[in-house]
């Protein structure tokens, strides 16, 4: 049975928010957020596994294949969690508030 291919929410059904595709490799962060004003919540859904950094915080969060996660931050970097130099991640993202 062949996998169907993984869409973004906005995709589907329309919606006029901040969203877009992550495709990220494991050696350099991916910036998807950076909002200088006030902090937003966004939703990562990883496809493959994620590192998610908010606001440049030291501890940086895992999230695995197919997990969500909502994060308020004024900046959001993600990066691929698995090893390797040519190791790329992707998922999507889309602003809840």
């Amino acid at each position: 049975m062949a996998k169907q291919p993984h869409s973004a929410p906005a995709d589907s059904v329309g919606i006029q928010v901040p969203a877009g595709r992550i495709v990220a490799g494991s050696t350099r962060w991916q910036t998807v957020l950076l909002a200088p004003d006030k902090p937003s919540i966004y939703r990562i859904h990883a496809t493959d596994g994620l590192i998610v950094e908010a606001d440049g915080a030291a501890r940086t969060i895992r999230v695995e294949p197919g997990a969500s996660l909502d994060v308020l931050a004024r900046k959001i970097r993600v990066k691929a969690a698995a090893g390797g130099a040519g190791h790329i991640a992707q998922g999507w993202y889309v602003m809840v508030s």
